[in-house]
């Protein structure tokens, strides 16, 4: 990856424009990225129906309209971000079937990479983490918890069964706890490091020891 990032022409004056507000599902979509933004930035007791309609920039009425409570904010938020995520990993655990990548490589593509550095990256997954931990309150939240961990669980033990691990679905549990615990190690020190290595040796740890 580069280091730095060639220098673009300075653009020239434009009249400022107001970009046109969303509608619809995108509109409830803008709301939840809000809500993500939110928790991320400040935490989940900061979620409003009216601090999330400021900082959408969008009406309140939005907000009410399309979630009656704080807690369908967040779990709509949390679902959002699970669906997402759940679809790369599906369409990666689909690609994996049929590519020539080493199988050890292919697991840690799926769990690694999570924290890029970038601050979009990084606000994502604090956001993540802070609504995984409101779960334990919530069980609305927990359920989407649940699902997305399964989901987890379902591509990572057809990886490791691919690469010659004996308990599939048990080794690919102790990947998602490690790799939890090392990204909010990393996140909480304000640290930003390649964690693929560190994954790569545990999950063919835990195969040869199958």
């Amino acid at each position: 990856m580069a280091t730095t990032a060639a220098r673009k022409p300075k653009p020239q004056p434009k009249l400022k424009t107001e970009s046109p507000r969303p509608r619809g599902a995108a509109r409830r979509e803008a709301l939840l990225e809000a809500v993500l933004k939110i928790v991320a930035e400040v935490g989940p007791d900061a979620v409003t129906h009216r601090r999330v309609a400021e900082v959408a920039e969008l009406p309140l009425a939005s907000t009410t309209y399309w979630f009656d409570s704080k807690e369908h904010l967040l779990t709509a938020a949390l679902e959002l971000a699970a669906e997402r995520d759940t679809a790369r990993l599906l369409q990666y655990g689909a690609e994996m079937e049929h590519s020539d990548i080493d199988p050890i490589d292919a697991v840690v593509g799926a769990i690694g990479e999570c924290d890029d550095g970038s601050q979009p990256n990084r606000g994502s997954l604090i956001a993540t983490f802070a609504l995984l931990l409101e779960a334990a309150r919530r069980p609305a939240l927990r359920q989407i918890a649940q699902r997305w961990t399964e989901a987890y669980m379902l591509i990572l033990s057809r990886l490791l069964e691919r690469a010659g691990s004996a308990s599939p679905r048990e080794d690919a549990e102790l990947l998602i706890g490690a790799t939890d615990g090392l990204l909010l190690e990393q996140l909480a020190a304000g640290r930003n490091e390649n964690l693929n290595p560190r994954l790569r040796r545990l999950a063919a740890a835990l195969v040869a020891g199958s």
